[in-house]
Order: structure tokens, then sequence, then C-alpha cells
């Protein structure tokens, strides 16, 4: 019953964290997780001081307005979250599709509840 009911929260977990239509996501790597909309010394050391969104950018093959958004509302010392949101939701679903394979290229793991 135990088993069940721990099998039942990671399914409920992962479809509220993979089933939103909100472009926001969740990446994971080096045991850290975070939404990228979020803010923070951890996702800054991992995405940005890293070099990483650099990468992530450029392998997306995004238009290079998009790559410079994106990267700016990641990284952005004075992040609004409220931007980036509306960077990712005016995303085509084939942008976000690019974006997250660049994510998954470079290391991270995306939408994955932790622990399960």
């Amino acid at each position: 019953m135990q088993r069940m009911l721990t099998y039942a929260a990671c399914l409920v977990m992962a479809l509220m964290v993979g089933g939103c239509s909100s472009g926001n996501f969740m990446v994971y790597k080096d045991a850290k997780h975070f939404y990228v909309t979020s803010s923070g010394p951890e996702l800054k050391r991992i995405l940005c001081d890293s070099g990483d969104m650099d990468r992530i950018t450029r392998d997306s093959r995004l238009p290079d307005p998009l790559q410079k958004d994106l990267k700016d509302g990641i990284c952005a010392s004075n992040k609004v979250k409220e931007r980036l949101m509306a960077t990712l939701e005016g995303m085509t679903k084939e942008q976000r599709t690019s974006l997250k394979l660049a994510f998954q290229q470079n290391g991270y793991d995306i939408n994955v509840v932790a622990n399960c």
C-alpha cells in the first residue's frame, strides 16, 4: 500500500510539473533542480556562471534575438519573472522543444521530479 501511495504521489507531481501548459519548466543537474523562471544563487551558478546558458541558447538554434532574450531573462541580475514567462509563453511549441532538447544536450534533465 505504501509503495502504491508513493507511485501515486510521484505521478501527481510529474503531471503537475510536466503537464502545465505554461512555458515554465524544471531543469535538473548536479543534484539540483529549479524552474528556469526562478531566481537564486544556485540557478545563477549552475546555468549562468558556468557558461551553460550560452551553450544551451547556441545549441537551441533559435533566432538570435530570442536567444538573447532567453539568456538575459534567465541570467540577468535584475531578472523579471513575468518578462521571462512572457518570452517562454510566446515561443512556438517547436521552439520550446528545441530549447528543451538543447538543455538535455548540455547535461540537464527536464521536468524530472527528484527522489521518486
